[in-house]
C-alpha cells in the first residue's frame, strides 16, 4: 500500500525520487526550493502520524535530535506536517548507502569493513550517551560519503537505548560488509565465507553476535577500539617486535634452540593439563560452552528463570494494519517445540513491510502471569517487541521497546498479566527466497 503525498511539501521541499521504505514511512530525495540544496524527506506511515501518543513521542524526540550535532550523523532540519502528511527533513549525504555498495561492489576489504563499522559505532556511542535516541542500524540507512566519512542517516522514536541491541546490529551489519550476507544461524563466521578475513575480525564480529549479550563487548566504544586496531594493523596478529622475536628463535645456535625447545615444552604441557580439567568440568556440569574463550564457568539461571516454565497456547496470525493475506500456514509450527519446523511470514521481496508492523498473537486460554518469553529463528536481525494484554485489538499500542532478535533470544519481560501474547515484527531480514521473518520457536514464559 503506497502512502498518499503531494509533490511538494510545505511550498519548498519538491520530491524527486524515492530512496525507500521503512516501518517508519517512506524517504524521498528531494530539492529545497528555498535554499536550492538536496534534502531527504521521510514521510510518516499515516497509521502512525495518526495515533497521538506516536505523535506526542515523535515531535519530543525530533526536538531533541535537531540540537544533536556529530560529524557522523545526518543532521535533522526541519519537521512538520502538510495536507494530512507528517514529514521528516533531514540532511542528503552524497554517496553511496552500505546497501547500494553491496550491490554494485560485492562484499568490502576487510580492513575497510571494519573502519566503516568502527566509525557507525563511534557515533551511536555519542548518540547514546546523551540518552536521545535509538538508531535502527541497516545497510540502507549507513552511507559513506563522497569525501570518506561515514554517515548515519534516520531516527527511531524508541524510548530505550539497548547498547547490547546494538552491539549486535553493527556486528551483523559488519558480517554483511564482510560476506554480502545477513548472519543466520548456521553460519556466523565470516572466515568460513572469505578466507581473506582476518581471525582478529572473524572473533570480534563472533563476540558481537553471540546469543547471550553477556558475551558481546561492554560498550560501543570498546567494539569500536577494537575494530580500528585491527584496521591500524591491516588485520596482522603480530606486532614489529613479536616478528623478531619469532625471528630470532629461528637464528639460535643447536643448543639454544635445545634450550628453547624445552621451554616451549612447559606450555604445551599446561595446554594438555588444561584441556583435561576442561573435559573434566564440562563432564561435572562446572563449565560450560560460551564466552570469549569459548569456555566459561557455569552460571546459574537468575531465580525468575528457575521458577519460570512454559504457558501453553494457541497461535494465529496477527495483521490488523495488512490486507489479511500474510501467511496463516505453518503458524502451528511456532509453538510446536520442534525448532526445526518454522512459520513465515509473507515475503516482502523488496525487504520492506510496507505497514507498521505484522504479528503473531499467542492465546493463553485465560488470564496468566508473563514473566518472559524464549524465541528461536534461523534467520536473526529484524525488530519486533512483545505486548500482553487481555484485549488483542489494543496490543499493538501496548507494545514494549524494540528488539533485534538474535537467534536464540531469551529475555524477561514483566512480570504483567493477561491471556494474549502479541509477537510484533516490524522489519524484515533478507532470507535464500526474499525477505521475510520466519519463527523456529516461540515460547511465553510465566511463573
Amino acid at each position: 500500500m503506497r502512502t498518499e503525498r503531494p509533490t511538494v511539501l510545505a511550498g519548498r521541499y519538491v520530491l524527486d525520487e524515492e530512496l525507500g521504505r521503512s516501518a517508519l514511512g517512506i524517504a524521498w530525495r528531494a530539492t529545497d526550493a528555498v535554499l536550492d540544496r538536496q534534502v531527504v524527506v521521510k514521510l510518516i506511515q499515516p497509521a502512525l502520524a495518526q495515533d497521538p501518543e506516536f505523535a506526542e513521542r515523535l515531535a519530543s524526540r525530533t526536538r531533541a535530535v535537531a540540537l544533536l550535532a556529530h560529524p557522523g550523523l545526518a543532521r535533522l532540519l526541519d519537521v512538520g506536517t502538510d495536507q494530512g502528511v507528517t514529514y521528516l527533513i533531514s540532511e542528503y549525504v552524497a554517496g553511496p548507502s552500505v546497501r547500494e555498495m553491496l550491490e554494485q561492489s560485492g562484499p568490502c576489504p576487510p580492513v575497510e569493513a571494519a573502519r566503516i563499522v568502527a566509525s557507525v559505532l563511534d557515533t551511536l556511542g555519542e548518540v547514546d550517551s546523551a540518552g536521545l535516541l535509538h538508531l535502527p542500524l541497516t545497510p540502507a540507512n549507513v552511507f559513506v560519503s563522497n569525501d570518506g566519512a561515514v554517515r548515519l542517516t534516520d531516527v527511531a522514536v524508541s524510548d530505550t537505548v539497548d547498547a547490547q541491541t546494538e552491539i549486535w546490529s553493527a556486528g551483523a551489519l559488519l558480517y554483511e560488509l564482510l560476506t554480502g550476507e545477513r548472519p543466520s544461524k548456521e553460519a556466523t563466521s565470516p572466515r568460513s565465507i572469505r578466507k581473506e578475513v582476518p581471525r582478529e575480525l572473524d572473533a570480534a564480529v563472533g563476540r558481537s553476535l553471540s546469543s547471550d549479550p553477556r558475551d558481546r563487548f561492554d560498550s560501543a566504544q570498546s567494539f569500536a577500539r577494537t575494530l580500528r586496531a585491527i584496521a591500524d594493523t591491516g588485520g596482522g596478529t603480530l606486532g614489529t617486535a613479536d616478528k623478531r622475536t619469532v625471528g630470532a628463535a629461528a637464528r639460535l645456535p643447536a643448543e639454544a634452540r635445545s634450550v628453547f625447545r624445552t621451554w616451549l615444552a612447559v606450555p604445551l604441557v599446561l595446554a594438555i593439563v588444561t584441556a583435561v580439567a576442561v573435559v573434566v568440568g564440562l563432564s561435572l556440569g562446572k563449565l560450560e560452552i560460551g564466552g570469549p574463550v569459548g569456555i566459561r564457568p557455569k552460571r546459574e539461571a537468575p531465580r525468575a528463570t528457575i521458577e519460570a516454565r512454559v504457558l501453553p497456547a494457541s497461535a494465529e496470525v496477527f495483521d490488523p494494519l495488512g490486507d489479511d493475506q500474510e501467511n496463516d500456514s505453518g503458524v502451528s509450527h511456532a509453538d510446536d517445540g520442534d525448532p526445526a519446523t518454522v512459520w513465515k511470514s509473507e515475503n516482502y521481496f523488496d525487504g520492506q513491510l510496507h505497514k507498521a508492523g505484522v504479528g503473531l498473537l499467542f492465546d493463553l486460554g485465560d488470564s496468566r502471569n508473563v514473566t518472559g518469553f524464549r524465541l528461536e529463528t534461523p534467520y536473526p536481525g529484524f525488530e519486533f517487541s512483545v505486548a500482553v494484554g487481555d484485549d488483542p485489538t489494543a496490543l499493538t499500542a501496548q507494545a514494549g521497546p524494540t528488539m533485534i532478535a538474535t537467534s536464540d533470544d531469551r529475555r524477561e519481560i514483566g512480570p504483567v498479566t493477561g491471556r494474549y501474547v502479541l509477537l510484533w515484527f516490524t522489519t524484515v531480514v533478507q532470507v535464500d527466497d526474499g525477505h521475510r521473518v520466519e519463527i523456529a520457536e516461540f515460547y511465553v514464559l510465566g511463573s
